[in-house]
């Protein structure tokens, strides 16, 4: 397996408030990125601490022996992280409000589970096409979902970037599950300052016809090309753990 990743600025921003990492463990892999919400420097320390929690929980975890061991494991490390950034939060005015998106993914001997909380994305490439498996968790989307707008209609509503569901703003946090599975050429994790301004069909010609680096630069290139208007953060998985 080889991975690359970026986490920038870009041109609008004043502050960074994504966060990512890349943890590997016997044969698992950990990756997430964290996209910060709330004024001042709450969204950025509400992302650190989400990837900082979860990473530790991950290293002190026993070895999974099966999928049904990475939910049990995220639903208990991602509930104990959840209720610390809330309380957080709540302990000076200056962090009211805070919270973060979460885009996660364990890769266990080559098998992929994912998880979504809000509008961080999780792709897999494969047979030449770019498949996105998560559900953006937003007001526009939720509509979208119950068939009050259209998909382009989704993407271009007023509300398109308001979050529905984030870590630390509740004492509870719910988060989408999905399946990678094993038949996955490369594996995309973005924060929204990438896929919201890069569409979607020059992300999937970027990754068909260049190497590692090259795509990440592509990438990188084309986010700052529409404006580069929010935090730009990917990670990008090639191959399997049994390479």
């Amino acid at each position: 397996m080889k991975y690359i990743s970026i986490s920038e600025i870009g041109l609008v921003r004043d502050e960074n408030q994504d966060y990512l990492a890349v943890e590997t463990k016997d044969n698992t892999v950990l990756a997430l990125i964290c996209d910060g919400i709330g004024g001042g420097n709450a969204g950025s320390l509400a992302s650190k601490m989400t990837v900082q929690s979860m990473v530790e929980s991950f290293r002190k975890q026993d070895h999974f022996e099966s999928v049904h061991d990475i939910s049990a494991w995220f639903g208990d490390a991602i509930t104990r992280t959840n209720y610390e950034v809330f309380k957080k939060s709540l302990s000076h005015r200056k962090f009211e409000g805070m919270g973060t998106t979460l885009i996660a993914l364990v890769l266990w001997n080559g098998f992929g589970v994912g998880f979504n909380i809000g509008d961080s994305r999780l792709y897999t490439f494969a047979k030449e096409k770019l498949t996105c498996l998560s559900e953006d968790q937003t007001y526009a989307h939720e509509m979208y979902l119950q068939k009050k707008i259209s998909k382009e209609e989704s993407l271009i509503h007023p509300k398109r970037n308001v979050l529905m569901n984030a870590v630390g703003i509740d004492k509870q946090v719910k988060y989408e599950q999905v399946e990678v599975g094993q038949e996955w050429e490369q594996i995309l994790l973005s924060s929204d300052g990438l896929h919201s301004y890069v569409k979607h069909e020059l992300i999937e010609e970027t990754l068909r016809h260049h190497d590692l680096v090259e795509k990440k630069n592509r990438l990188r290139e084309m986010a700052y090309e529409a404006g580069a208007y929010d935090n730009i953060s990917f990670i990008l998985i090639e191959g399997d753990l049994n390479e």
